[in-house]
């Protein structure tokens, strides 16, 4: 369970950080291609991030559900981003004055069951990995290739560990 807002919204940053380097793959080229007629573009995964954003803290903040999750009309790659970034910049300030109590509170999902305010973060952190994973098998899909979160492919792991003695304690 969360217990503290500041210590979610550290690990959001890394979540949305991961989620900037498939941002940055994305060219003008591919930002509204789409693998397939009822798929998302690119360009609509990242404008649904940042409704999406809103649209979590604003249950979290005001025990609300809003509209935001619709991505709008097509943007420029630099409105886009831009969308993102600000989204983010307003969401992650709004976050931040939610005091913590509020994590422990019960308010009710889209179903109307009742779920804990903590595990709505939570969801919005699943969310916006699944819209990421989406990000980059478009890029792999275009050509692109997806980035290395961490900095390694898989191949590199299992070369890296079969070359290491193994640890003693």
């Amino acid at each position: 369970m969360l217990t503290s807002i500041a210590e979610f919204a550290r690990y959001f940053e890394g979540v949305r950080r991961r989620t900037w380097v498939a941002v940055d793959h994305v060219t003008p080229e591919i930002l509204e291609w789409r693998p397939w007629p009822q798929a998302l573009s690119c360009g609509e995964i990242i404008r649904h991030l940042a409704g999406a954003e809103r649209f979590f803290v604003t249950k979290v903040a005001e025990d609300r559900w809003t509209d935001a999750l619709d991505p709008g009309p097509s943007l420029d790659l630099a409105a886009t981003r831009a969308l993102l970034a600000a989204a983010h910049e307003e969401q992650a300030a709004r976050l931040l004055s939610v005091p913590a109590r509020r994590l422990r509170e019960r308010t009710k999902d889209l179903a109307g069951g009742d779920v804990s305010v903590w595990r709505l973060l939570m969801a919005m952190a699943e969310h916006e990995i699944h819209h990421r994973s989406q990000l980059n098998s478009r890029l792999s899909a275009a050509g692109i290739g997806s980035p290395q979160i961490f900095g390694y492919r898989m191949e590199e792991v299992i070369a890296r560990t079969r070359r290491e003695p193994p640890v003693t304690s």
